[in-house]
């Protein structure tokens, strides 16, 4: 693999798999990945199918317009027929659609999606070990929810994963044999078994989990150093106004044993499709859910936004062109009513249960921002 600049990657400890991609994917350790990989998207099918009664749809691949809450990440384009067309970065839009008129033809309103995304990730996010540009998420709705519904869909999706995958031990046993070395220079907890979660998933409002950072960088202030060391990055320093950055998360999961939840943030730090409060002005009815251990988000969700006469007011905060989303809001002023989902990363997942050192280790051909490779 070929890097574009030195600072875009800190692969160092990696350098014996991407010397010759053939090589990587014939590693019997990087085979029991794939295995894994396998494993646990037949585990989520299986809970969101079997158990959960949510129905399964192809997701789009293009579309006139995308989730704009990237991130920091770019959205990619393509000509189509004459119009500019956007690779999707989250199907978000649509599977409100689909699951509001699956309940309205008399079915169910649950549905999924395995949704291929594509994020043009800013150069230094190679160094965070968990993002991808190229990546698979599922995704669902839920009709007539709001976001602690979806929570408890999220937590009952991630114990699943972890009862099926504490099966399999012995296929995971020697890819933690092989990164084991690794994990403390990425700041990531030994892995000796599968521990499913033996109480509900501790839940923090925003707030909540800004002030116990702040304890702890007030405790330990040597902790940033420690950080921008470990990831060569310079650490901005923790506002309770703004998204949490992914350095803080990962310093909040490796404080956890078990996974967690952040709920309830600050308006400015989503999408207009979040639902705001109307008894919390200022506050959205949205989560994310933390793998302990270093791991970091796994899940993003929330209760959706659906009267489009306050969908409106936030599109143009955010400078969206509200003629793009046209069709979108035609949708929801005729057919507009609660929903909540979520996404979960399934390549993030993956590496958390093989205790990957990083996210580009769970995919035969990665696509880590700045590296090329087929």
């Amino acid at each position: 693999m070929a890097v574009v600049n030195e600072k875009s990657s800190n692969f160092d400890f990696l350098s014996s798999l991407t010397s010759d991609i053939g090589q990587i994917i014939a590693d019997p350790a990087m085979q029991r990945v794939y295995e894994a990989y396998d494993k646990v998207s037949q585990s989520m099918r299986s809970y969101l199918s079997g158990q959960e009664g949510f129905l399964e749809f192809k997701p789009p691949l293009i579309g006139p317009v995308t989730d704009p809450g990237t991130r920091g990440a770019k959205q990619t384009e393509i000509e189509f027929y004459g119009k500019n067309y956007k690779f999707m970065s989250s199907g978000i839009l649509y599977k409100q659609l689909l699951a509001i008129n699956r309940q309205k033809a008399g079915y169910p309103g649950r549905i999924y999606f395995f949704a291929d995304n594509l994020r043009m990730e800013p150069l230094e996010t190679a160094n965070t070990d968990r993002h991808l540009a190229e990546f698979i998420q599922v995704d669902l709705e839920i009709v007539d929810a709001d976001h602690f519904d979806a929570m408890e869909v999220a937590e009952g999706l991630v114990r699943n994963v972890y009862k099926d995958m504490s099966k399999h031990e012995e296929l995971l046993k020697p890819i933690w044999s092989k990164f084991e070395d690794a994990w403390g220079p990425r700041g990531l907890t030994p892995r000796t078994e599968i521990k499913v979660p033996s109480k509900q998933f501790k839940k923090y409002e925003f707030e909540e989990a800004v002030a116990i950072l702040q304890s702890h960088i007030d405790e330990n202030p040597i902790v940033i150093s420690e950080i921008e060391e470990r990831f060569k990055i310079k650490v901005n320093k923790l506002r309770p106004d703004m998204e949490l950055p992914w350095e803080y998360e990962w310093l909040l999961s490796s404080m956890h044993e078990e996974p967690f939840f952040i709920h309830d943030y600050p308006r400015g730090a989503r999408g207009f499709y979040d639902r705001e409060y109307e008894d919390k002005k200022g506050y959205l009815m949205d989560f994310d859910l933390l793998f302990p251990h270093g791991y970091g988000e796994a899940i993003s969700g929330a209760a959706r936004e659906y009267d489009h006469r306050k969908v409106i007011p936030r599109m143009k905060e955010s400078g969206e062109s509200l003629g793009k989303y046209k069709w979108y809001l035609d949708f929801l002023h005729k057919h507009g009513k609660p929903t909540a989902g979520f996404g979960i990363g399934l390549e993030r997942t993956v590496r958390y249960f093989c205790a990957l050192p990083s996210i580009m280790m769970a995919l035969p051909y990665p696509k880590v921002p700045g590296v090329f490779n087929p």
